[in-house]
Formats: structure tokens, C-alpha cells, sequence
């Protein structure tokens, strides 16, 4: 399991900074759609939110951005 781990770190340290600025960009694309998408459910009349799994989403790409953008450094 830790040489899995290894091989991703190398893979991501290595990676070409075009690449990963695209992936970056994409998982804060996603992020900023889901919020999005999340806030356009809301129902206004009975004053509660809809598909908290939006958010919940949200906030696993932006774990996972920050993770890569701390083992990239």
C-alpha cells in the first residue's frame, strides 16, 4: 500500500505544471458548480436547502485540491 502511495506523489511531484494547473482549474470548476448548482435548488418557500450531497461533494474536491497542491510543493 505505501509503494501505491509512493508512486502517486512521485506522479504528481513530476507531473508537468500545464497539467496540474489544468487539473487544479478543473477541480475548482467542479467546486464552484456544485455551490452553484446547490443554491439554484433552494427552495425559497419552505425555507430549506435540497441535495446536501452538492455540498458534501463541494467540500471532498476541495480537500482533495488542497492535498495535491500540498504534496506538489
Amino acid at each position: 500500500m505505501k509503494s501505491f502511495y509512493y508512486q502517486f506523489v512521485n506522479f504528481i511531484q513530476e507531473m508537468d505544471v500545464g497539467w496540474f494547473m489544468l487539473i487544479c482549474a478543473g477541480l475548482f470548476i467542479a467546486i464552484l458548480l456544485c455551490v452553484m448548482k446547490f443554491f439554484k435548488v433552494y427552495n425559497g418557500s419552505q425555507k430549506t436547502f435540497e441535495k446536501i450531497s452538492l455540498i458534501i461533494i463541494a467540500i471532498i474536491l476541495l480537500a482533495i485540491l488542497i492535498y495535491i497542491t500540498y504534496i506538489r510543493k
